[in-house]
């Protein structure tokens, strides 16, 4: 649902850009048309020019305190992070191959570059997270925009075929990624038909 608008200091374009402020709500349907709003599962803040999305609290930070990307990284990023390193943990092995790969994508996704050190600090942290993915992809869906969903799934897939073989526990950890995420069955099955055309 499209809420107000406004400008703010955009972190991934570091200049004033306008934005348009989401809310995801949950709807009771009646053959399949939304007809009653349940409850309101998440908000975000979208820049409409990189179609970045962030914390509706990103409007009220000054400018001088963008500096910092780690302060102000984008809710997509972190789950992004998370959900590779979940994916390259699902068949018990941590190749090389998938380490390199988390690295690429994250570098390309949040235009930094993302060290050994922060993915060991990560598979570290995911290995002491008892959360699934559902679990934790649920304090973040609703501020995920449906390119951000798209761009974790494509991020979670890179790392699975990193190594040349699709698990059957990397499968299954994907399909419940775009559950978690809520996607459409019809529009994972196009993501993941799309990436296996490559």
């Amino acid at each position: 649902m499209r809420g107000d608008s406004g400008s703010f200091h955009c972190p991934e374009c570091r200049s004033q850009r306008s934005y348009t402020h989401h809310k995801v709500r949950r709807f009771f349907t009646l053959y399949f048309i939304p007809l009653i709003p349940l409850d309101l599962l998440g908000e975000y803040i979208e820049c409409d020019l990189c179609v970045g999305t962030f914390h509706p609290d990103v409007r009220h930070f000054q400018a001088q305190l963008q500096g910092d990307r780690r302060q102000v990284e984008a809710e997509f990023q972190t789950a992004i992070k998370r959900v590779m390193v979940m994916m390259c943990l699902a068949d018990g092995v941590v190749d090389d191959d998938e380490i390199e790969t988390i690295k690429q994508v994250y570098g390309r996704i949040a235009k930094r570059e993302i060290s050994d050190e922060e993915v060991s600090d990560e598979i570290v942290a995911a290995m002491q997270d008892s959360r699934s993915v559902h679990e934790y992809l649920r304090g973040v869906v609703g501020r995920i925009n449906d390119k951000g969903k798209e761009l974790v799934v494509q991020a979670a897939f890179f790392v699975a075929a990193a190594d040349g073989e699709f698990q059957d526990e990397e499968q299954e950890l994907l399909a419940d990624i775009g559950e978690a995420l809520e996607l459409r069955s019809g529009h994972f099955n196009q993501i993941i038909d799309e990436l296996l055309a490559d």
